[in-house]
């Protein structure tokens, strides 16, 4: 029943979170800002309590499957987002991501939820180091992603020289541009961790570190395309609106490689029996 208790709570405090940061959108009423900022806090709560009540019960880490998976990743999600919100207050930020992380939970409730057990040959310490460092950096690339988004709205606004109410609200380039930077330059050496304990993991459970699973392989992609965003950013010198457009492009391939490589192609990245 605790599962099932605290899974659509989880969905109702998302909702309402995005409610009202649309409310403060619309109206530039901090208050609503801050109700949505509220909200948020209970859905992160009430992730961690519904992830360590299914830990209890299935007995091992609770991500092998897509509905866990999506549940981990939002609870992540919102971890960063408070960790960035308490330093710099950016209510703004709020706005973009609560829908993401609804739609995060609105994916994750048409999954299966039944729960089931690994299979034996993939019981290993490296599942939970694999899943962890992996979901981090997605995470981290996630905000990433929002902060683009947000960033490539106040340089229309800028170039159109749009000063007004909503100005007061929208975080400085430079600000939006140096969280961006410092979600890449985290992000990344998770994702790398990730895959290098996977291989690992692949090693230990079915002897080879690399099997062309399509998991694997856009896995890869997506590492390369972060890799190239990372040398473009240090090496190169590039900032801002560049950086913001190609981390919107990788965290798009990001979330295929996620969800839709799933469903598009066969892999042993199932770990149900």
């Amino acid at each position: 029943m605790i599962l099932q208790f605290t899974f659509y709570p989880i969905l109702f405090f998302l909702l309402c979170a995005t409610l009202f940061f649309f409310f403060f959108l619309f109206t530039l009423q901090e208050k609503w800002g801050r109700i949505g900022v509220s909200f948020l806090g209970l859905s992160l709560a009430v992730s961690f309590l519904y992830l360590v009540a299914k830990g209890i019960q299935l007995g091992y880490f609770p991500i092998t499957s897509k509905h866990e998976s999506l549940i981990f990743f939002e609870f992540l999600l919102l971890l960063i987002f408070f960790v960035f919100y308490f330093k710099f207050r950016l209510l703004m930020v709020g706005v973009f991501l609560a829908p993401l992380a609804l739609l995060l939970i609105v994916i994750s409730a048409f999954m299966n939820k039944e729960t089931s057990t690994v299979i034996p040959i993939l019981q290993s310490f490296w599942l939970p180091l694999h899943v962890m460092a992996a979901f981090i950096g997605n995470a981290l690339f996630a905000l990433s992603f929002v902060i683009s988004f947000i960033y490539l709205i106040e340089n229309f606004r800028l170039k159109k020289k749009k000063f007004d109410e909503l100005g007061k609200y929208l975080p400085s380039i430079t600000v939006l541009d140096n969280i961006n930077y410092f979600c890449i330059i985290y992000g990344f050496p998770f994702m790398t961790l990730g895959i290098i304990t996977g291989a690992i993991w692949a090693q230990y459970a079915i002897g080879s570190y690399w099997n062309n699973d399509p998991k694997e392989v856009w896995s890869l992609i997506t590492w390369i395309l972060y890799a190239a965003l990372l040398h473009l950013r240090l090496i190169t010198g590039w900032k801002g609106k560049k950086i913001a457009i190609f981390s919107i492009l990788a965290f798009s391939i990001l979330i295929f490689s996620f969800i839709g490589v799933t469903y598009l192609f066969k892999g042993y990245h199932s770990f149900k029996p």
